[in-house]
């Protein structure tokens, strides 16, 4: 089922499919898109929510 990789495995991995995200499809675009939109709005939320918190906008 699983296996140790060896250097074939590295051989037809990309760089940003090894480490934790060990599967194919891991660096699509499709998915690097997802990840950075949701990455950025959750860093924007919490910006605006700590203005929000410290500042009392609104």
């Amino acid at each position: 089922m699983f296996h140790a990789p060896t250097t074939e495995d590295y051989k037809a991995m990309s760089d940003l499919n090894r480490g934790i995200m060990k599967f194919e499809g891991a660096d699509s675009p499709k998915v690097v898109t997802i990840s950075t939109v949701l990455l950025l709005g959750s860093i924007a939320a919490l910006i605006i929510w700590a203005l929000q918190a410290a500042y009392a906008l609104n």
